[in-house]
């Protein structure tokens, strides 16, 4: 039935009801900080404070950092298209959050979607009593002693990674392609019990979908940030993380090695030989029901593992280029060690206390996770305030913002591993949490550390590493990832030592 003579007319009228009766629950939507005492930028219809996100003009944690940089607050509230985040940016309430009130914020705010059962397995998308089982399982596989015993298959990695620079008669190399390969190759060994050829073949399978998930694409950057974002749409639209051919390409090495494994005698001391050990001594089910978990630790390596080791490695190299005397220090201690274990050693490897600085001056300026992301699970007072951090409520803890601080660390964009001469001091709340903090934290830290320690000793132990006429000074960070990476990339000189 026509309201007027006219379908033109009648369908205006329409469209202008709908328009303004979203306007007004979009208006009503955006009062919800201003009702609760909250300060929040203003936010524009419909996006709310996330448009240059949106249109790609500035990277999520360079967006997050801004806000934290021109609000002088404890905390505060910005909105994400409709939704309400809190913003926690003093020390000591992150330390709340992260470590002395975890029961308040058990669960990531990402999606943990019912329709794609391999995300749903990885303990990083998981939430409640799936994450709490998943993740006692994966500790008791990733010990210090378990982390050990990978320790030659990480030196065969780091072996092929020197043996391939050398092969090569190429000396500018784009270093986190180059590092790529190296973690391709560390991961397929370690967790999936296969060679990923990574270094020998450009296009192997391992390495086409691994670009697959890591490479820019519009289908990448939308999925990922609609899972952290706005993780109400990923059920209702049935949006997958990353493309379904590479959960199942993954899932089905893993459970295809661990098959094989049930009938051969050979150890390889991978994730896989550490799950059938557990079997035995009975700390995993031997009924196969427990196999999905270590399943999803293996993908979560695959998605942690590989981006924290390559980037990493590839920004260290670059600010040891950029800061000669670091490099040179570097390499010092580096030979001394390997002169008293006489060679490269697990050893050796953990007794680099400057290297170990280096790193994690590294991890400062480029957190592979620039923000972390929880959601309240009970009602927390925010302490000395009268606000409420309600149940549901979304909560953003940004990781770059803190750690380009200069009132935490002093001249912040300048690169100095002396800062952690000294253990941080968390007294007075967290300030440096790369890995995150609390019983959330990344289990794969260990690991991560391990595994770009090594490429880092077998690399300045062999090369110089330089800068290149093409070498981006200072580091622009592309707003096309969803984590940090340079705009340009990093290519970087390598020339043998001798």
């Amino acid at each position: 039935m026509l309201i007027t003579s006219s379908i033109f007319i009648d369908f205006f009228i329409l469209l202008v009801t709908a328009v303004y009766v979203l306007h007004i629950y979009i208006s009503n939507k955006y009062k919800y900080w201003k009702k609760r005492g909250v300060y929040f930028p203003k936010p524009k219809p419909f996006v709310g404070n996330f448009l240059d996100v949106i249109l790609l003009k500035k990277h999520s944690s360079e967006w997050i950092k801004d806000l934290y940089d021109q609000i002088d607050k404890d905390f505060f509230g910005v909105y994400v298209f409709d939704d309400a985040y809190f913003v926690a940016k003093d020390p000591n309430l992150i330390k709340n959050i992260l470590v002395k009130n975890f029961s308040h914020f058990v669960n990531r705010n990402i999606a943990s979607p019912e329709h794609s059962p391999c995300i749903a397995h990885m303990l990083f998308f998981q939430k409640g009593l799936p994450w709490k089982t998943g993740r006692s399982k994966i500790t008791v596989a990733l010990t210090s002693g378990k982390m050990k015993s990978m320790f030659p298959l990480l030196l065969e990695s780091a072996e092929n990674l020197v043996n391939f620079l050398e092969k090569n008669n190429q000396d500018v190399w784009e270093a986190k392609e180059l590092f790529a390969k190296y973690a391709t190759d560390v991961i397929s060994k370690c967790f999936f019990g296969i060679n990923s050829h990574s270094f020998e073949n450009f296009d192997s399978k391992f390495t086409i979908l691994r670009r697959k998930v890591f490479g820019f694409s519009f289908r990448n950057i939308f999925a990922q940030t609609i899972y952290f974002f706005k993780p109400s749409w990923v059920q209702r639209f049935k949006i997958e993380f990353v493309d379904k051919e590479v959960m199942e390409y993954f899932s089905e090495v893993f459970m295809a090695s661990l098959k094989a494994r049930e009938t051969k005698n050979s150890r390889y001391s991978d994730l896989i030989d550490i799950m059938n050990e557990l079997k035995k001594t009975k700390e995993v089910r031997v009924d196969g029901t427990d196999d999905v978990i270590f399943c999803g630790a293996a993908l979560q390596f695959f998605f942690a593992g590989f981006e924290t080791t390559s980037s990493a490695i590839a920004f260290t190299l670059y600010e040891f280029a950029v800061n000669v005397d670091i490099q040179k220090a570097a390499r010092e201690e580096v030979r001394t060690v390997i002169e008293k274990y006489e060679g490269i050693s697990n050893e050796a490897v953990n007794d680099l206390p400057y290297l170990d600085m280096c790193l994690n001056e590294t991890l400062r300026k480029y957190p592979v996770l620039p923000f972390l992301e929880r959601n309240c699970t009970e009602d927390f007072p925010v302490p000395n305030s009268d606000v409420v951090i309600e149940k549901g409520t979304a909560v953003l803890i940004p990781t770059l913002g803190l750690h380009l601080d200069k009132n935490l660390f002093p001249d912040p964009h300048k690169y100095d591993p002396e800062r952690f001469r000294n253990k941080i001091n968390t007294t007075n709340g967290l300030s440096y949490i790369p890995f995150g903090d609390g019983p959330r934290n990344c289990l794969g830290e260990r690991f991560g550390r391990m595994a770009a320690k090594l490429a880092l000793v077998s690399i300045i132990n062999n090369f110089e590493v330089t800068k290149c006429s093409t070498t981006p000074i200072p580091i622009i960070i592309e707003p096309k990832c969803l984590l940090i990476e340079s705009k340009g990339g990093l290519p970087l000189r390598f020339t043998r030592l001798h």
